[in-house]
């Protein structure tokens, strides 16, 4: 799935080893670069996927086909009931973590004491991950399976959620919660499904929560599987795609759509490892595919061969699926890449730049008075020095403006709260439409018997629309701040640039030359580690503010209806305005108009606890951006420095070339010119294999612009 990214990952760890190593590359320049930093998160960065679907849906079946292995249960009667990971490690292994004090406990063995197999492994899960067990949802938080899967390799974990659309509640809240926090969604859909009126109004519901809990443009993140096409008519298949278009009109302008059949990608795949014999295969019903030789026939039973393996995985187009997805979650993490190229780069050009100036400045010595050329010197590093701390002030001074304010006295905090109180007022106006609209539609049908059961089902459908508006409104905050911390980084950058003209107008006063470009004062690396901070945050906070906004919209239903609440329904409800007698004529009139002011008085109570959130909803946004922003004045203070550094070396290294003989020099010289050599093969070798990266992932890009993509 992430096979070039794993490859160019590979090529990088290897050759940031290779100049670890190297007698050629100057070791300041490279113990002052950041490389070392991005090879740490290169190494570190993972990549989550969590598939949604409705129950039936075949979720486990796709997964199965995804890793290659039979491990989930099929079972349609097994529903998932915890959310269950899968991570790569060399041994089978299956780590169960618990409520109840966060106790772990670990399987790695089976009931013999032998190593886990795939077969023992799913026996396992079978019993602590499905409803079978009505307790294991209330006991159990998450569970993580570890297996030597090739797809799972370089921190990519797989994440199957409980049910869409279940008879089990807790199970929706669950996915819900576990959305943010990933870097794809892949929504599954049953051909069968797209055009009910319930699954139309719940899979827009789902779809816009996972729009609004990503700063993903336009849901990029979002995968929509059309299983089964070895089961349904094309024709099926081709209605299926546009009713699912229609229900997301509106929502996704361009959704990314496949069509599969997981279950011969699983048998296909397991066919390819040789996890099945062929005999299993043959005796399948199921397995039908076009003929390899002629496509308007299909072959099944004794006509499949093992080398029908791979037709097999091509009638299921999961590869299409994951080369895909693959392509999207690479372009997600492109910057770990491009930051530790362009500090390799920085690395090599800068050891090249730093032996040239060397031996310019080594042959001006031999004929230059020693006294007057140390003086020089003397006087830049003097200068740099000076330069250094006015700098690292200005910095300061500039991150202390946008955190603190201006001469104006508005900093990030009051943008950010305005910014949030702005648009919790729409939040509110929103909510007021909301729940007219759908009390003017439910009330048109109400009965004396119905009454409680509509006014629930009005405000239970308006808390779930608030959270959405109110995960909306966080992610606009979000995306102002990302704007806001852009802008920084861009102030940042702008003093940077000064300074550097400085420290090149200095070189050019006191030696009469500047230095070549031998580290460069630039925070671009910054910025890709930055909104990956921005957007790991966002997950985390959005959980939070969109639970407490529910749960305070929960208690405000609650006070208002349930506490003031008798025996029998009438008399809760007369009980509200005073009426404390029963009346045994019923007037439906009356009621109708009295349930009206009831649903006017809760808007009302909604509309001001959605107002008073403001500072709840904007003081961990502030926290967030402040942190960041910290971090952005630690790393840009370490650029600078480290340049300094660099500099001050060079310097350094000049004096004592000072006080060596003129065979020394010379001899010193011609070592510097044997490096810059090496050098040069080793930056052509590094520059080969980036244009040839570089190429592919262009392209990788024209594919995902192709028609046949979208």
């Amino acid at each position: 799935m992430l096979e070039r990214f794993k490859e160019t990952k590979k090529f990088l760890l290897n050759f940031t080893n290779e100049l670890d190593k190297s007698k050629n590359i100057d070791r300041t320049i490279l113990e002052n670069s950041s490389l070392n930093q991005e090879i740490d998160r290169l190494e570190k960065g993972n990549f989550k996927i969590a598939l949604v679907a409705p129950f039936s849906a075949g979720k486990s079946t796709f997964i199965n086909s995804v890793i290659g292995k039979d491990l989930l249960s099929m079972d349609i009667r097994a529903e998932t009931s915890v959310i269950t990971k899968i991570s790569y490690s060399d041994q089978i292994k299956v780590e169960v973590t618990y409520f109840e004090k966060n106790k772990v406990e670990m399987f790695d063995t089976d009931d013999f004491g032998s190593p886990l197999t795939y077969t023992t492994c799913k026996e396992i899960l079978k019993k602590i991950t499905t409803v079978r067990d009505e307790t294991n949802e209330e006991k159990i938080k998450e569970v993580v399976v570890y297996c030597p899967l090739d797809i799972c390799r370089d921190n990519v974990e797989i994440i199957d959620t409980p049910g869409l659309f279940s008879r089990h509640e807790k199970h929706e809240a669950i996915t819900n919660n576990i959305i943010p926090q990933v870097n794809a969604v892949i929504f599954m859909i049953d051909p069968d499904s797209v055009g009910e009126e319930h699954f139309t109004e719940k899979i827009r519901k789902y779809v816009n929560s996972a729009k609004t809990s990503s700063l993903e443009e336009d849901g990029r993140h979002i995968f929509f599987v059309i299983n089964k096409i070895d089961v349904f008519d094309p024709e099926d298949i081709t209605k299926a795609r546009h009713e699912l278009r229609q229900v997301l009109s509106g929502i996704i302008m361009k959704p990314n759509i496949h069509e599969v059949s997981a279950y011969f990608g699983m048998k296909g795949k397991q066919l390819h490892t040789k996890d099945i014999d062929i005999t299993e295969v043959q005796k399948d019903r199921k397995i039908k595919i076009p003929d390899p030789l002629d496509p308007e026939y299909t072959i099944a039973g004794r006509q499949i061969t093992e080398e029908n393996a791979t037709d097999i995985i091509a009638f299921s187009k999961i590869n299409e699926l994951e080369k895909s997805l693959g392509e999207y979650l690479q372009s997600k993490n492109q910057y770990l890449i491009t930051d530790v190229m362009s500090s390799i780069r920085t690395v090599l050009s800068g050891t090249i730049n730093k032996m040239k100036f060397e031996i310019r400045e080594v042959e001006k010595m031999i004929t230059e008075d020693k006294t007057a050329y140390i003086k020089k010197i003397e006087a830049l590093q003097e200068e740099i020095e000076l330069l250094k701390e006015e700098t690292l002030f200005n910095v300061k001074t500039i991150i202390s403006k946008k955190i603190v304010g201006g001469t104006s006295g508005r900093g990030l905090d009051d943008e950010i709260y305005d910014e949030v109180g702005g648009n919790l007022v729409d939040v509110g106006k929103d909510i007021d439409r909301e729940i007219f609209k759908k009390w003017s539609k439910a009330k048109k049908g109400i009965t004396r018997d119905s009454g409680e059961d509509v006014v629930k089902e009005v405000i239970l459908d308006a808390e779930e629309f608030l959270v959405l508006k109110i995960k909306e409104l966080v992610r606009t905050s979000f995306i102002f701040v990302k704007k806001e911390i852009s802008s920084l980084i861009s102030d940042i950058q702008e003093q940077l640039d000064i300074v550097t003209e400085k420290l090149e107008e200095a070189e050019l006063k006191n030696l009469g030359i500047k230095m070549d470009t031998i580290s460069n004062m630039n925070v671009d690396n910054l910025v890709g580690s930055t909104i990956n901070k921005i957007e790991r945050e966002f997950s985390d906070i959005i959980v939070g503010i969109a639970k407490d906004c529910q749960e305070k919209v929960q208690g405000a239903y609650n006070s208002s209806i349930y506490d003031v609440k008798k025996e029998g329904f009438v008399n809760w409800f007369k009980g509200l305005f005073g009426y404390e007698e029963y009346e045994e004529r019923f007037d439906l009139y009356r009621f109708k108009r009295e349930l009206d002011q009831i649903i006017d008085d809760l808007t009302a109570v909604m509309q001001d606890k959605v107002l008073e959130s403001q500072v709840e909803i904007a003081k961990p946004i502030f926290d967030m951006s402040q942190k960041i922003v910290e971090d952005i004045k630690t790393e840009s203070s370490n650029i600078i420095i480290n340049v300094i550094k660099v500099k001050e070396n060079v310097l350094k290294e000049l004096k004592k070339e000072m006080y060596k003989n003129e065979d020394e020099k010379l001899t010193s010289i011609s070592q510097k010119k044997q490096k810059i050599s090496n050098m040069k093969v080793i930056s052509q070798r590094f520059e080969e294999k980036a244009l040839q990266f570089s190429k592919e992932a262009f392209e990788s890009e024209l594919h995902e612009q192709s028609p046949v993509y979208q």
